[in-house]
This record gives structure tokens, sequence and C-alpha cells, in this order.
């Protein structure tokens, strides 16, 4: 098995292609077709149902569809100790167990919450985020996230490759 990840510069980049490039995709043999992305400030299921509607019928392919309960960052913090492997200077039993990561997908602003934690980025305003994912993603528990959204994520590639 083999996958590709596309890339897209915000919502109404990721749109487009579902209008314009979804559709010749979706007609590779056994292609599967995952579309993530994150909920921010809007409700998880006119999000999902925006997804739905605007792919409609152009895609010949399984699809699934997963909303990032509020950002992608979240993901990250349901897995302190992935944090502490990118970046060793981060002390996650600091973390850990406090009342406001025990349901890590209500964080807002997941990305300064994350900015602020990390000790290599004391001074920045903006949390490189492509940098951040490229170096906790690699960490990151399959099992052990307590993100809910993760899990969910997790669990519908699962059902898709069965």
């Amino acid at each position: 098995m083999c996958f590709h990840v596309l890339v897209h510069q915000g919502k109404q980049d990721l749109e487009k292609a579902l209008k314009s490039t979804l559709p010749s995709l979706s007609k590779i043999p056994g292609a599967r077709i995952i579309v993530t992305r994150d909920q921010d400030r809007g409700d998880c299921k006119v999000v999902k149902q925006t997804l739905t509607e605007l792919v409609g019928n152009r895609c010949d392919a399984p699809i699934l569809y997963r909303v990032v309960c509020r950002e992608l960052e979240c993901w990250f913090l349901g897995d302190l100790s992935a944090i502490e492997k990118a970046f060793p200077r981060f002390n996650a039993a600091r973390y850990a167990g406090k009342k406001e990561y025990r349901d890590v997908d209500k964080i807002m602003n997941a990305d300064q919450v994350i900015l602020d934690m990390i000790p290599q980025y004391k001074g920045r305003q903006y949390l490189p985020k492509l940098e951040t994912a490229s170096k906790i993603s690699p960490h990151l528990s399959i099992d052990g996230n307590i993100s809910t959204s993760f899990r969910h994520f997790v669990s519908g590639i699962k059902k898709m490759l069965t």
C-alpha cells in the first residue's frame, strides 16, 4: 500500500481541489480518499456537511471525511510524550494530568498553547507549524493519544483499510 498527501493552503484551496482534483484522483484503481479539515470555530457537523456537498457525486472511490476538532495541533496536545520526544527540553510531566489537558479537543488556539510550552520556541510570536508538525508527528502514539478527534481519524483509516 502507498499513500499520497496533498497539502492545501487554507480552506478555500482545499474546497477548490475537492471540485477539481478529487474527481480524477478518485478514478485511480484502488484509491481511497481521506479529507481532513480543521474545525476552527465552526460546527463539526456543518463543516463535514459542507465538505460532503462540495464533493457531491464527483468521487468514484471510497471517501472518508474527518473534521479535526478545533485545530490539528490539538492532536499533538493529546500526546505530550510525543512533544517531549521531539523537543527534549519540554517536560511532559509538567502538563500531564492537568485539568486543561484532559480534553485537548476543546483547547482553543492550540498552536499558541504549544508555542508557549516549548522552551525552544521561547520569544517567538508564531508557531512554525510545518516545522513543529514534522518534528512531533513521527512520535505520535496511534493507541495512546487522548484526542478523541485523533482517535476517530485513526479508526476511520482502519475501517477504510479492512
